[in-house]
């Protein structure tokens, strides 16, 4: 969802994304969605996994869809927020609609590619500017990646410490996801104090980008270079209205706090009571480090495969598998269903009722 970074922010309202497009990446989806379930049952008693999710406490269930429906509305907010501020008379449900579409497009494709040229198009057709939507898009990601940020450096400390101790294969991906956003959160404070020095590490990478053995190294560097032009206009929107920005930064905070405490909600749901808020605040935090480089559709399967490995000390009394479906159900599945739900009621309502292309 989130894990597509600034380079995406600017996106080209003539590149199509047909239907059929859309119905692929769907298909694609589905599949890797329906190995994913299979996987987690692989091997299990059926039988004991209905009887735990039987025995869920559904206030606590329900408790944990409401705050995990705190990431759509975080995103409604902060949108809203920011194309305000430029100037467009966004309602609570515009932006509102702008967050379910980003949702839905990025969990169905690849690396959420799809999720920021269809709420780019559906500002389009509101008639908000394609640079004033692009603009608002990287503000409330570069706010989403900074909040992030400082979760991750708590479960860093914690796996310095011992605290969480994930196996060798999500240790790598946890930290190379760090460092990733590491990365993002230096070109953004790059840009915004020092231009010499965004220049350097626009250099520095680009010459990694020659060393490396990839292919279309031009692409590559393109790339770069709309990246740090994006951060340059988040960067300047920043400088301009800080006080805005830190409201916007607050609502990120509180959307990330909430979605990643939705383990320990399931925890509550299923009678597990071995283990602390923080540290199953902190596994969480591990988990979506783990899945941040992977680009498969709503992370399905790596997902599931980290809570597993990770979670497994947790879930002592139910079988993981239902603790797996649960949480997963809760943090991605219903919000996915709830974001196409409402994706159409909303768009309908405006009177579009034909949502045949995305950039």
């Amino acid at each position: 969802m989130k894990d597509s970074l600034a380079c995406e922010g600017r996106m080209n309202m003539g590149d199509k994304l047909s239907l059929q497009k859309i119905i692929r990446c769907g298909a694609v989806f589905l599949v890797f969605a329906a190995a994913a379930c299979f996987l987690v049952l692989r091997g299990t008693d059926m039988r004991t996994v209905w009887e735990a999710l039987a025995k869920t406490s559904v206030p606590f269930l329900i408790g944990g869809i409401l705050m995990a429906e705190v990431f759509h509305l975080a995103e409604g907010i902060n949108l809203r927020l920011l194309l305000q501020s430029f100037g467009h008379p966004v309602t609570f449900w515009q932006g509102m609609k702008y967050a379910y579409i980003g949702f839905f497009f990025s969990s169905i494709t690849p690396s959420s590619t799809g999720g920021q040229p269809a709420q780019l198009y559906a500002m389009k057709k509101d008639g908000i500017e394609l640079s004033h939507g692009t603009l608002a898009l990287i503000g409330e990601l570069a706010s989403f990646q900074i909040a992030v940020f400082f979760m991750e450096v708590m479960a860093v400390a914690a796996l310095i410490q011992g605290k969480v101790t994930p196996q060798a294969e999500l240790l790598v991906l946890a930290v190379l996801g760090f460092l990733l956003n590491i990365l993002f959160i230096a070109g953004l404070l790059a840009v915004m104090f020092s231009h010499r020095l965004k220049d350097r590490l626009l250099y520095l990478l680009s010459a990694a980008v020659n060393r490396l053995p990839v292919k279309n190294k031009t692409k590559w560097h393109e790339k770069l270079k709309e990246t740090f032009h994006d951060f340059q206009t988040c960067a300047d929107l920043i400088r301009r209205r800080p006080r805005m920005m830190g409201k916007v930064f607050l609502v990120s905070l509180c959307q990330v706090v909430c979605w990643f405490s939705i383990p320990y909600m399931v925890c509550l749901a299923m009678g597990e009571h071995g283990v602390g808020y923080l540290q199953v605040f902190l596994l969480q935090t591990v988990l979506f480090m783990t899945t941040a480089l992977l680009p498969f559709p709503g992370a399905a399967g790596i997902s599931e495969y980290a809570f597993v490995r990770l979670f497994s000390g947790v879930f002592t009394k139910n079988p993981m598998a239902a603790a797996t479906l649960v949480n997963r159900g809760i943090s991605f599945y219903c919000l996915l269903a709830i974001s196409g739900a409402m994706m159409v009621l909303l768009w309908r309502y405006k009177g579009v009722r034909k949502m045949s292309k995305f950039v």
